[in-house]
Order: C-alpha cells, then sequence, then structure tokens
C-alpha cells in the first residue's frame, strides 16, 4: 500500500512538473539548442543582424525561480558574437529583425557561468531558465559603427577646440593645469581624483566626493590609456584623457558598452614611494 501511494506521489509530481513547464513555454517556439522564443512584435522590413554586426537592444530579464534575481528594462549594445554556450542571447538577438521584439527562456545556470562569470548559487537548478524580453532596436554593420565612432572623436575635438595631436598610441593627452611637484613614474604610487565621461558628457564614474583613488603606476592596475596619461604629469597637475577603447575597456563590462570612447578628467594629488597597497584596479 504504501509503495503503492510513492508510486502515485511521484507520478503526480512528474505530471504537475509537466504540465507546469507545458504551460510555462506555451505560444514559444524551440529552437535545436533547446531555446524557446516568441517574436511579440515583428517587423517583416526589419534588417536581419548578421554576425560581427553591431547591435542596439532593450533587454530585461527575471526568474520565477528567484524573485531577487532580474534585469530592469535597459538599453545595452552589443556585437552580434558567436554563442558562447546553446540558446545563449546571441542566438536569441539572431532571432529577431530589427525593430522586432521578443520573449525567450535561456538556461539560468549556462548564463551566469558564461556571461555574469559566477558560479550559479546552489538555489539555481539545471532545469530553471531566466524570461527575457529584448528588442532590437538598430542594427549596424561594424564598418558604419566604427566610422560613426570615429566621427564622434572628431566631433568632441572640433567643439572643445582640441588643438593638440593624438599620441603614438592613438589617445588624446591634454594637459589644463602643469603640475609642478615629483614626476609620476612607473612604481611610484599615485593618487588622484577623477571623473570618466563618455563623449556625449555623460558621467559613468567619479571619485568626487569620495576618497581618492590609489595605485601603483606601471602594474597593470588601471586601463592602458592611464598608465599612458598618468606618466605624463607631475604632482599638482591636472590633464584630460580622450581614450579610444583599444587602450580602455575594448568590449565593454559593466557601464561601458563595447568599443566605447572615454574622456577622463584626471588631478594627479600625490607621488610616492609608499609600499604597493592593496587597491581597487580601474580596468
Amino acid at each position: 500500500m504504501k509503495r503503492t501511494s510513492l508510486i502515485v506521489a511521484t507520478l503526480c509530481t512528474i505530471v504537475c512538473f509537466s504540465a507546469c513547464k507545458e504551460k510555462k513555454f506555451r505560444g514559444f517556439t524551440k529552437t535545436e539548442t533547446g531555446l524557446y522564443y516568441k517574436i511579440t512584435t515583428k517587423n517583416a522590413e526589419g534588417k536581419i543582424p548578421q554576425q560581427g554586426d553591431y547591435l542596439f537592444l532593450t533587454v530585461s530579464f527575471d526568474a520565477d525561480f528567484d524573485s531577487t534575481f532580474f534585469l530592469p528594462t535597459r538599453p545595452m549594445e552589443s556585437p552580434l558574437y558567436p554563442s558562447l554556450f546553446q540558446g545563449d542571447v546571441f542566438e536569441a538577438y539572431s532571432l529577431l529583425k530589427e525593430g522586432e521584439e521578443g520573449e525567450f527562456y535561456i538556461k539560468a545556470d549556462s548564463f551566469i557561468i558564461h556571461f555574469m562569470r559566477m558560479i550559479p548559487p546552489a538555489t539555481v537548478k539545471p532545469e530553471d531558465v531566466l524570461h527575457f524580453k529584448i528588442k532590437l532596436d538598430k542594427v549596424k554593420t561594424m564598418e558604419e559603427f566604427e566610422k560613426e565612432e570615429k566621427e564622434a572623436v572628431q566631433a568632441y575635438i572640433t567643439e572643445n577646440n582640441i588643438t593638440v595631436e593624438p599620441t603614438e598610441s592613438g589617445m588624446y593627452y591634454i594637459e589644463t593645469l602643469a603640475g609642478k611637484g615629483a614626476k609620476a613614474e612607473n612604481g611610484k604610487m599615485v593618487e588622484v581624483h577623477y571623473t570618466g565621461k563618455f563623449l556625449d558628457g555623460t558621467v559613468f564614474d567619479s571619485s568626487e566626493g569620495r576618497e581618492p583613488f590609489s595605485f601603483p603606476l606601471g602594474m597593470g592596475r588601471v586601463i592602458q590609456g592611464w598608465e599612458e596619461g598618468i606618466a605624463l604629469m607631475r604632482e599638482g597637475g591636472k590633464a584630460t584623457f580622450i581614450i579610444p577603447s583599444d587602450l580602455a575597456y575594448g568590449n565593454g563590462g559593466g557601464r561601458i558598452p563595447p568599443f566605447a570612447t572615454l574622456v577622463f578628467n584626471v588631478e594627479l594629488l600625490k607621488v610616492s614611494d609608499a609600499e604597493t597597497a592593496a587597491v581597487n584596479p580601474l580596468n
């Protein structure tokens, strides 16, 4: 009798799980890789993204297995890369045409590992999925994007009456106040205040109102543009760095979109021979 009850209970659990799963994915199409998708807003005339294209998107996701695991709706930019795992967001992007919006279910553990670069919490089960809403706002070829980025840099140079030539590496170093103190050199500890902006003037980070940022110069603790720019400064000096993406954050990260040219206003407060301390790297 007990064995029969156990079998019945097990069957009920399986039936319930299957029914819940079927309800969740109702109206969705499943790809060969296991990605569930549904195009909710269609645009038959929209441009189809190709590998290497630069995409402008609006993205959000939530998780029914954990109400604290979500991403509010936000704009994003990304090249269309090859998939990092089967049924990932890059596959989702490729299923949309420009102007289209869709919903997608993507494996939570794989997304956490490959995109968030974290070990999934114990609460995340292999069958758990993230529910994405993605709109493909605009598609540009990488050539179009790079051309527009160069034009934006040139417009910034012109609007701000910048007459200095870029350094050999491609960054612009504009001294706004000559320092009279010790020269910043590799191996020295430097202390700075800074404000980081995009070309449109939007501030994405600043040390103002916080403790100055300290790090050993030449140790790879900061982006390459900082290593080069600060090495040209003296204590007490101020400068503006215009840093191309290959000397900054490259493919992006956090609030920095891929291939972004960045503008930093930097004040070199102190140069010292102090022992290298544990610092938070700016890279």
